[in-house]
């Protein structure tokens, strides 16, 4: 667990470096010190602008160090969300980023054992696969089959037939985002 003051960092740095690809300036420097971002660990990067999704892009599993992985989906949410244009310098006030670092998926059995609000889920099947974050199910107000089968349909796009031998695997994640004061 990060303490309050490493949370920051890691908003200020990602926020940063968003301004510095946007105005072509130097990459900031991140460092905590602990050896914390040399760890291999999934991490989803969110941007939010008025409320609403600006960009999400993210890694479940750790491949690469936690340095690098950030930097990448720090950018990734905010240039390559193929939902969304490039954020473009004149929105960079108005977002929010939230950090969502990942632990290491578990195969359950059923999707009654996922804790809404708690887990996020991965639905599998074959090459197809879908993941929410724990915090979908709970700013939509679904009950876990909800949470579960729009993870699965709309996400994964499994059918009917394919949902009774899809893979469901949960997730616990580590999020915080900035508040008012840390965007301006």
């Amino acid at each position: 667990m990060l303490n309050l003051s490493e949370q920051k960092k890691i908003l200020s740095y990602s926020r940063e470096l968003l301004k510095a690809h946007l105005t072509h300036g130097p990459e900031p420097k991140l460092d905590l010190g602990s050896g914390f971002l040399d760890k291999k660990r999934g991490i989803f990067v969110t941007l939010k602008s008025e409320g609403r999704l600006r960009g999400c892009i993210g890694q479940i599993l750790g491949f690469e160090p936690l340095r690098k992985t950030l930097r990448d989906m720090t950018l990734a949410a905010a240039f390559k969300d193929p939902r969304f244009p490039p954020l473009a310098l004149r929105e960079l006030p108005a977002v929010r980023i939230h950090i969502s670092l990942l632990t290491e998926p578990a195969p359950i059995k059923s999707y009654k054992d996922i804790r809404t609000g708690i887990d996020g889920i991965i639905v599998t099947h074959g090459w197809k696969k879908g993941v929410y974050l724990p915090e979908v199910a709970t700013e939509t107000g679904w009950d876990t089959r909800n949470f579960f089968e729009s993870c699965a349909f709309e996400k994964a796009g499994l059918t009917e037939r394919e949902l009774g031998d899809a893979e469901i695997e949960v997730f616990q994640t580590e999020g915080f985002e900035e508040d008012e004061s840390e965007r301006l």
